[in-house]
């Protein structure tokens, strides 16, 4: 099983504050390797305000970049992507990890984004299998 990182998971993991943290440290604890890409880490040091905490991750192995995803290889299904989820304003790296799914039949995005994650499809009707925060 490939457990994949989206944002939400890396910055709830790294601020205590955060509502989902415990949810998020311990699924790194238990299940890390987590696999992802280019856009996922600039978009949580974006959100971190500093690449310092996604970058530790990367060093220590806890995060590695998904070897069967190659963003220039992916332009053309990522454009189809994006043009299909315009209406929800989908981003970069949501489509990304989206089509990460769809090259790997085994395995999971680790996301708090329930909202968008539910309503994505990979393969055009197969839901994407996601682990989220259980609801509070």
């Amino acid at each position: 099983m490939k457990n994949i990182a989206d944002t939400g998971l890396l910055v709830a993991a790294a601020d205590a504050r955060d509502r989902d943290h415990a949810w998020a440290a311990a699924a790194l604890r238990a299940h890390a390797p987590f696999h992802t890409c280019e856009g996922v880490i600039l978009e949580t040091a974006w959100v971190l305000g500093s690449p310092d905490g996604v970058l530790s991750l990367l060093a220590r192995g806890d995060l590695v970049f998904d070897p069967d995803f190659d963003f220039a290889t992916e332009l053309p299904r990522l454009h189809e992507l994006c043009a299909k989820y315009a209406d929800r304003e989908i981003d970069l790296a949501d489509a990304c990890l989206v089509r990460m799914t769809e090259l790997t039949v085994r395995c999971k995005i680790w996301t708090v984004d329930r909202a968008d994650f539910t309503a994505y499809r990979r393969h055009g009707r197969q839901a994407v299998p996601c682990e989220f925060p259980p609801l509070k």
